[in-house]
């Protein structure tokens, strides 16, 4: 594609539809560069509201979150605790049309027809059937990945993990710590997350993945100003995720000592 694209221009380019959910994964840099080669001045804003403008009244957009802190003991603050994913999703954060969703460590911010449901979630597992990990399957979400490979971005396998109830090269573990709601009420909560197993897991690499969801047509790959963008269909990537865990010992996921 032809270089000089605006950037509130490439939320349209990306085959998105009026009602879709989509969850929006993002590295900055490249299009940072790429406006300033055009003469643009980058606005978070009105980068998320041009996907907002896209996916309309009935779409719902998402940005990850996560934060890891509890894992460690700290407080999770509703409120206060930063993203650690990203400045677009900080932005967010601070938006009145965009709430968090519960989790202490796997929350998204949300905008749209599905705000209410998703925050409403009291999933305890992280990448639980009742989590917005499922919830993103069951609405066959798009996932955007902005100028980041799927092996430092889709966090999204390792629900498919969880599902198939691996219990080999990662297991699932309980973190407790402190809790503080929106209305700074504290309690004691407990959470868990599907974890490696550090003496059995060897390496993340899913680059096979890649190849298979291009192949299949799952996932759509466009460059725009020298920015990669990637476009994940999540409810057919289940299925490539799920066959692989149950039926090829994840090889398509990592290297671990069970292959």
């Amino acid at each position: 594609m032809s270089d000089n694209i605006s950037y509130l221009k490439i939320p349209h380019l990306l085959g998105l539809q009026k009602g879709d959910v989509v969850l929006l994964s993002s590295d900055l840099r490249g299009i940072l560069v790429s406006c300033l080669k055009n003469g643009e001045r980058f606005d978070g804003h009105k980068f998320l509201e041009e996907f907002l403008s896209v996916v309309g009244d009935t779409g719902t957009l998402l940005l990850p979150t996560y934060s890891w802190d509890f894992c460690h003991g700290k407080v999770f603050d509703y409120i206060n605790t930063p993203s650690c994913t990203g400045s677009l999703s900080t932005l967010a954060l601070k938006r009145d049309d965009f709430k968090r969703t519960r989790h202490p460590l796997y929350s998204f911010a949300v905008a749209g027809k599905y705000q209410d449901l998703l925050v409403s979630m009291d999933n305890k597992s992280s990448f639980g059937s009742d989590s917005p990990f499922s919830f993103m399957e069951l609405t066959k979400a798009k996932n955007i990945i902005i100028d980041v490979n799927l092996t430092h971005s889709f966090t999204y396998v390792h629900y498919n993990e969880e599902r198939a109830g691996i219990n080999t090269y990662r297991f699932l573990k309980s973190f407790t710590s402190i809790y503080r709601d929106e209305n700074g009420q504290e309690s004691e909560r407990t959470y868990t997350m599907l974890v490696r197993d550090l003496n059995d897991y060897y390496g993340t690499d899913f680059d096979p993945l890649e190849e298979e969801f291009k192949s299949k047509g799952i996932m759509t790959i466009s460059v725009i100003n020298g920015v990669t963008y990637r476009v994940v269909d999540l409810f057919k990537a289940s299925a490539v995720i799920l066959d692989d865990v149950r039926n090829n010992q994840s090889r398509k996921l990592c290297k671990h000592k069970w292959q």
